[in-house]
């Protein structure tokens, strides 16, 4: 136990580090953190059905903490980030604990460190965004489902589901693993009892029996994306396949496909066990799924969790291998320190390098408009609309136009369009870009320079709408 808490301890230490210098490098937020805080804020004020018809149009369960973290905080940036930050680094602690359960005291926290320093869960972890509360339930899920194979507890089993039901109110591959893991749970196992198979499928019912209201909340949204399913072939299959092979070789890192490669005979040795069937029929179903959204939908890196959850445990058999050849020809305490040193520099550098350095200007105009309209409300068009998350960092108020705010080809239109768009839009602030707009705004008779900037061969020119008086 006291070795456990030690090995927890250094890798939250570890992950911690880590995480400190990606948030320190990381100089300035994503570019959906201004509908995910604009939600949030309507949350804290209690507007519940606005929030959900501003921006995302869904909510999860980490636009509800962003408020609880800015109470804390009271910097809505900064209690965003908090909160992935949060969830992000105990993560680890849950992986861990599932490493232990496959794989002796050693094999489980080197593969541990492998997740902790993993550059990719690294960067996301202090991205604006509700990935990181999926990371902790999905992870949980899938230690309760290993506890369920190695206990055949029908406790672990409840557990395992409903933190795959929890993972859904973050991310929509939650649901699919919730389905697909009630089925699995049970076919590998040796307690197949019909009646816990059909538990989980009414799980779902009952809480909208007594919930209606979150099915317009959650799940209509939710399957809306699953219809998109309509649209896969083959063509889209192709030219997205490049794509996808780059993302899971980026996600994973290159040091976790190096001991797949070294270990990998080990690992087929351990497929007989059910809980390696188990995570191998659920990456499985996970990337099938993932093929066929990516192909109907949209692709994005961030949507490979599930599948990497899932398949990261297959790797502990592959580092075992590794150690016990080394350990052949080196003695243990330098096989150990290599081991520790390839993973840590191999995956450090990563993390260590300045992310958004070409974003820094938005945050920095975004701040000059704050402090000369003294934290009042104000609404500003320009090619990133960061800059309005900026600008309004102090404000309660909220738009739910980052669309309309980044619009910037309205101003190919003619006098009368551009000044009925901005008065319709209550825009105040205008920002040119060298690089982005196709031409030169003129000073017109209803913009008016306030400021310019010039950043390297960039140039960027604030304007202020004064056609009328325009009310915050």
């Amino acid at each position: 136990m006291r070795q456990t808490l030690k090995h927890i301890f250094l890798l939250l230490l570890l992950s911690l580090t880590i995480k400190v210098y990606v948030w320190k490098n990381t100089l300035a937020v994503n570019p959906d953190a201004l509908e995910y805080i604009e939600q949030a804020k309507l949350i804290y004020l209690g507007d519940i059905e606005g929030a959900k018809n501003c921006g995302k149009h869904y909510l999860s369960l980490y636009h509800f903490l962003i408020p609880v973290s800015y109470v804390i905080f009271k910097d809505w940036i900064f209690a965003a980030k908090a909160v992935s930050f949060f969830f992000a680094t105990i993560s680890v602690i849950p992986v861990y604990l599932s490493f232990l359960l496959i794989s002796d005291r050693r094999t489980a926290f080197f593969s541990s460190l492998l997740f902790s320093v993993n550059p990719f869960l690294s960067r996301m972890s202090v991205e604006v965004i509700k990935d990181q509360m999926f990371w902790f339930f999905i992870s949980l899920a899938i230690l309760f489902s290993i506890f369920w194979f190695k206990k055949e507890k029908i406790a672990y089993f409840f557990l395992s589901i409903i933190f795959f039901l929890l993972s859904s109110f973050a991310r929509i591959e939650g649901l699919i693993a919730f389905l697909s893991s009630s089925f699995l749970l049970l076919f590998f196992s040796k307690k197949r009892n019909l009646l816990f198979f059909y538990i989980p499928f009414f799980i779902i019912p009952l809480i909208l029996l007594f919930r209606p209201e979150l099915w317009k909340l959650y799940f209509e949204p939710r399957l809306a994306l699953i219809s998109f399913l309509k649209n896969f072939s083959i063509k889209s299959f192709l030219k997205i396949l490049p794509h996808f092979l780059g993302g899971i070789l980026y996600v994973f890192s290159l040091p976790f496909f190096l001991f797949l490669i070294a270990g990998f005979k080990k690992l087929r040795s351990s497929l007989s066990n059910p809980e390696f069937k188990y995570l191998l029929s659920l990456s499985a179903l996970s990337i099938t799924f993932l093929i066929l959204f990516f192909c109907s939908a949209c692709y994005s890196k961030r949507y490979l969790s599930l599948f990497f959850f899932s398949s990261f445990p297959l790797i502990a058999p592959c580092i075992s291998t590794v150690t016990e050849n080394l350990k052949k020809i080196l003695p243990q305490r330098i096989v150990h320190f290599l081991i520790f040193f390839f993973i840590t520099a191999s995956c450090f550098s990563y993390n260590l390098k300045q992310r958004r350095k070409n974003a820094v200007i938005y945050k920095e105009i975004g701040e000059y408009i704050s402090e000369i309209e003294n934290g009042r409300f104000v609404r500003i068009l320009s090619y990133d609309r960061r800059i309005n998350l900026y600008a309004n960092r102090d404000s309660l108020k909220v738009s739910c136009k980052g669309k309309v705010l980044s619009d910037i080809s309205i101003f190919q239109s003619k006098d009368e369009e551009i000044i009925d768009y901005l008065k319709k839009n209550r825009i105040k602030y205008i920002l040119w870009q060298s690089d982005k707009w196709k031409k030169e705004i003129d000073e017109k008779r209803y913009l008016k320079l306030i400021k310019e900037w010039k950043k390297g061969d960039k140039i960027y020119k604030l304007y202020i709408f004064s056609h009328e008086k325009i009310s915050n």
